[in-house]
């Protein structure tokens, strides 16, 4: 009996170190996307496409966590209307040809009518990892090659010019 109880004992010890380690764990890098079950942090829809899905590292009140996007249009808004105390750590962003995560900083985007660039959401932007790649898509699609600072501006005055700018939302 005394040694079934040092087993067991020992056990719950190794049991209990180990969610420690794992609470402890900094997560970084892209996260696992499990298409059909993640929902997007923005729009609340499953995240079934993987090369148009985003996600983002954050941190909120010390705590690292992703949210996943099934459109960067989504990452885009959710980042625009965030609350204060949410950190963002990392970006990432699928590239449109390979479904590769790259970092959002490091891709190239295209921003076309959504007509011609169909997105889960309708936002008519891809990424790609090479620039080359994005201006030549940007071109038969008739849409721009932007860079990341360039896509968060884009995007904004396209949500401005087609539902009003935030501030006329604000009771």
């Amino acid at each position: 009996m005394k040694l079934r109880n040092i087993i067991v004992g020992a056990a719950s010890v190794a049991a209990m170190c180990t969610l420690s380690a794992c609470e402890h764990e900094t997560l970084s890098g892209p996260p696992r996307l499990r298409l059909g079950h993640d929902e997007c942090g923005e729009c609340g829809m499953i995240v079934t496409e993987e090369r148009s899905a985003a996600a983002a590292l954050i941190d909120e009140n010390g705590r690292r966590s992703y949210i996943e996007y099934d459109d960067i249009g989504c990452m885009l808004d959710d980042e625009r209307d965030a609350t204060e105390g949410r950190t963002i750590v990392e970006r990432y962003v699928h590239d449109w040809e390979s479904h590769e995560w790259i970092a959002a900083d490091q891709a190239a985007y295209v921003m076309a009518d959504p007509h011609r660039i169909v997105t889960p959401m309708g936002s008519g932007i891809v990424a790609y990892a090479d620039r080359d790649r994005a201006e030549g898509a940007a071109e038969s699609w008739g849409g721009r090659a932007l860079e990341w600072r360039e896509i968060i501006e884009a995007r904004r005055r396209w949500m401005n010019e087609k539902y009003g700018a935030p501030d006329k939302f604000k009771g």
